[in-house]
């Protein structure tokens, strides 16, 4: 493949999905990362629509709505992942079986469970199994099913059929967007009903989401706010919304 053939085939991606990790860029493209960056490096000098990112790209000046691809996502609000992630270890005890969500907020999550003991975990992100194969202490199960190309979540009618076996003690789970009137909504399709499954089959819900996710709808519907017991988010929420979060009698724990 030509440069001009492999550009080309970048911006063919960039319109589809707006944005894209390097990593997804070598597997699309067949080429290595440091060539990825080349043309990454070239494209932003000549295209002012090109922002590079850590971890990718971004096409700038499209639609708002759209998803980051899992690479570009670990480098945002890491400081807030961090500090949800600290409150989410409070919520979880040993000999416990949970279900982790996908996304980055739940692998920091992941992350905090290297000392607990007896723990059963199960997951739909292929990132978060990955890290936690590294614990000992921790019986792992990743679901399985269809892969969704640079986001590693797991969804689709074989994981759906796998989640009916299992009944858990939480769910701890991460939205892409929180409003208390019309509930949690998802930018893509792909993971909803793996997420309204893992509510199902829990005993108790916990939502996990920094401050910068409330007050939006995306085009999907999850589920309504009353379905979680707790709500762990950053102590920069609007009061307000705050104050609506409480009086549904959930448990709104502010980090």
């Amino acid at each position: 493949m030509s440069q001009l053939a492999r550009i080309n085939e970048i911006y063919d991606i960039l319109r589809s999905k707006h944005n894209a990790s390097t990593k997804y860029l070598c597997s699309a493209l067949g080429i290595s990362e440091s060539t990825v960056r080349r043309l990454l490096d070239f494209l932003a000098s000549t295209d002012d629509r090109i922002r590079r990112v850590r971890g990718g790209v971004v096409l700038q000046n499209t639609r708002d709505d759209f998803e980051y691809m899992f690479e570009l996502k670990t480098s945002f609000n890491v400081e807030l992942k961090r500090r949800i992630a600290q409150a989410v270890g409070d919520q979880v005890s040993d000999g416990e079986s949970l279900i982790l969500d996908s996304g980055t907020t739940c692998l920091h999550a992941a992350m905090q469970f290297h000392d607990r003991k007896d723990l059963r975990v199960i997951t739909t992100d292929v990132k978060i199994a990955e890290e936690l194969a590294k614990y000992e202490n921790i019986e792992s199960i990743v679901v399985g099913g269809v892969i969704r190309p640079g986001f590693y979540s797991i969804g689709q009618s074989p994981a759906l059929e796998m989640l009916d076996h299992f009944t858990v003690d939480k769910v701890i789970m991460s939205a892409d967007a929180v409003d208390v009137a019309k509930g949690i909504t998802n930018l893509s399709t792909f993971e909803v009903e793996v997420k309204k499954k893992i509510i199902e089959i829990a005993r108790t819900a916990i939502l996990i989401a920094d401050h910068t996710k409330f007050g939006k709808v995306s085009l999907y519907r999850v589920a309504d706010l009353s379905r979680y017991s707790t709500i762990i988010t950053t102590k920069e929420l609007d009061p307000q919304i705050a104050q609506e979060i409480r009086g549904l009698g959930i448990q709104l724990v502010l980090v």
